[in-house]
């Protein structure tokens, strides 16, 4: 069984919420995008950085994580999952503050490269604003709720 990208796009674009990130892993899921998100400045002070997530957070944002391109991708290779769940498990399990969407990305296609690199496969995930969805600016959020153990 499959969802259309036009399918995932109108109902991505019809949820009242302000922020939705889809995370797709599935051949040919690059489709969905429509261009790049403009990066983070990892340079920020801990202050100015609070600042952008707070604005971030005003804003009505539709973005994609998907675990390739318009390609096949590995359906394995991470052990009971794709070496791209895989990959975003981890991320989001090592994760112990507020995790910006750009930062997992770049996380999780350092990972992805290299596993898919083992299996003599090259597999590039994308993130990037929903095409059609209703993107107005921003990136998506994550913070743990886990608590922390130090």
């Amino acid at each position: 069984n499959w969802i259309s990208n036009i399918r995932t796009t109108h109902l991505s674009k019809a949820i009242p919420a302000p922020q939705i990130m889809l995370v797709v892993d599935s051949c040919y899921s690059g489709t969905l995008t429509r261009s790049s998100l403009g990066r983070l400045d990892s340079g920020m002070s801990p202050a100015v950085r609070g600042k952008w997530i707070q604005k971030m957070a005003e804003k009505r944002y539709r973005v994609v994580l998907t675990s390739g391109g318009v390609a096949p991708v590995l359906d394995g290779g991470g052990g009971d999952h794709s070496v791209f769940a895989r990959a975003f498990l981890n991320a989001l399990e090592a994760n112990q503050g507020v995790l910006e969407g750009q930062k997992l990305f770049q996380v999780v296609t350092a990972e992805v490269a290299s596993s898919s690199a083992t299996a003599d496969f090259e597999q590039v995930p994308q993130y990037a604003p929903i095409k059609y969805a209703g993107h107005e600016s921003g990136d998506f959020v994550l913070v743990s709720t886990a608590p922390r153990l130090n």
